[in-house]
């Protein structure tokens, strides 16, 4: 049995799910050592940083 699943459904999945998501990420940002990366944050820990300023922002 296959569930369709529609634009508007999708978008409110991924939005109940975005704050438990990045939460997520960011504890596994706090597991690792620092490293630098290459794109738009210099390393681990800047990334770790911007998520939790976001995740602060959601509240």
């Amino acid at each position: 049995m296959t569930t369709v699943t529609t634009p508007s459904q999708l978008k409110k999945e991924v939005e109940s799910e975005k704050e438990l998501m990045l939460r997520a990420c960011l504890e596994a940002f706090n597991q690792l050592p620092n490293q630098r990366l290459q794109g738009a944050f210099p390393s681990t820990y800047a990334l770790a940083t911007k998520l939790n300023q976001l995740l602060q922002h959601t509240k």
